[in-house]
């Protein structure tokens, strides 16, 4: 998942403020600003023959944003490797993907099952992120379970990032009645999440690239999809696109909404 994303209002960006850099994961490419430093009940899961999204006995997916342009959904929906989406919707406490509006309503005409994700920031305060979250993400067009991007640390502290993460969990969690998955990479999970058993409820998406074998996790923590590629290529978009996929034993009806 990627980063940056277009602002809903107008806002003064210094000279040199919006320059990218590559993340120091391996397994999950990250991307940060100058401004902003540094920057979650199984059933057994049986193959289905001929159905779109499935490849032997796991579901596949893709997960997009601005990044992927115009997107075909007519053709995405007839691809075998789609059987679900989650789409960009916000990041920070004022941006928002301009692609997010069109994205989420043609995919779900196309009869794809899609949720939004949030792209968190813990440089900015939780109710700031929240505030924006809720006024774009309308619970009446999600089939998938929110989804909150975790990459970076913003160059707070450790503490302070997973204060601001568990209150904005906590938010969403109470709004949309239903706690949200995590998102992150296996390296950053290792590294900032391993150690707290507050997560241990949540599901996680973990991504690790450039492997046949699926992550491990440090604590032993169960996760429920495996994003295992940045390069996928997909009928009805043009160029790269992130792809994943249950694990183990999960299915799609964990991560339902309705």
């Amino acid at each position: 998942m990627v980063s940056p994303t277009f602002a809903i209002k107008k806002k003064k960006v210094k000279k040199g403020e919006m320059v990218v850099v590559a993340a120091p994961e391996p397994d999950a490419p990250a991307h940060t600003y100058q401004a902003t430093p540094d920057f979650a009940a199984s059933k057994v899961q049986q193959p289905v023959i001929g159905v779109v999204g499935y490849e032997g006995d796991h579901l596949h997916g893709i997960d997009v944003s601005h990044y992927q342009g115009r997107i075909d959904w007519r053709a995405v929906a007839r691809d075998k490797n789609v059987g679900y989406v989650y789409i960009k919707a916000t990041e920070s406490n004022y941006m928002v993907d301009d692609t997010y509006e069109y994205n989420i309503a043609e995919a779900r005409r196309n009869g794809i099952k899609a949720g939004s994700y949030h792209f968190f920031r813990p440089g900015v305060s939780a109710a700031g992120q929240f505030a924006i979250f809720k006024r774009v993400i309308d619970k009446k067009k999600q089939d998938l379970l929110p989804l909150i991007d975790v990459e970076v640390t913003g160059g707070v502290s450790i503490e302070t990032m997973h204060a601001r993460l568990q209150e904005f969990l906590r938010l969403v969690t109470e709004e949309y009645g239903r706690r949200p998955i995590i998102y992150t990479g296996r390296n950053f999970y290792n590294k900032y999440f391993a150690g707290y058993s507050f997560y241990k409820p949540f599901l996680f998406m973990i991504a690790m690239y450039n492997t046949e074998e699926q992550p491990y996790l440090a604590n032993g923590q169960d996760y429920v999809i495996w994003q295992y590629s940045c390069k996928g290529r997909i009928n009805g978009i043009r160029g790269e696109v992130d792809q994943s996929r249950f694990v183990g034993r999960h299915t799609l009806s964990e991560i339902l909404y309705k």
